[in-house]
């Protein structure tokens, strides 16, 4: 057997015991690059252990990699907020649409905050702007 595919394996399997799931948790899959004028659908999951219904808030907020600042507006965030209701035993999955301003160079941040009462997960992710001069 190959030797990668092994590690591969045991690495997958053996992933829940390296930590405990949180009791509000953000499960998000960027996309692996992103390019100017590009409308990119952010597919959110998030994962709680609450056995109460509970009302939450989802926020995504985007900035400027170089400076930290908001470009929410540049990037055309159209639905920043979220309302979700914890279910037992149900997560709760959101789109998040925005565009990369065609102007846009060099790197920005992804923030996702997701709040029910006193219990919160924050996630913030770089994604770099791939110029392609071709286009």
């Amino acid at each position: 057997m190959n030797k990668f595919f092994l590690f591969v394996v045991l690495l997958v399997c053996s992933a829940p015991v390296w930590g405990q799931q949180k009791s509000l948790q953000i499960i998000c899959k960027p996309p692996l690059k992103a390019s100017p004028g590009q409308t990119i659908k952010l597919q959110v999951k998030v994962a709680h252990l609450l056995k109460e219904e509970k009302t939450g808030t989802l926020n995504l907020s985007l900035f400027n990699h170089a400076t930290n600042k908001s470009v929410d507006g540049w990037f055309i965030n159209i639905f920043p907020f979220q309302y979700f209701t914890t279910i037992d035993k149900e997560n709760f999955e959101v789109e998040f649409p925005f565009t990369v301003p065609h102007e846009f160079k060099g790197s920005f941040d992804i923030e996702l905050v997701a709040n029910v009462q006193n219990i919160s997960d924050t996630v913030t992710i770089k994604k770099d702007v791939w110029w392609m001069p071709w286009r």
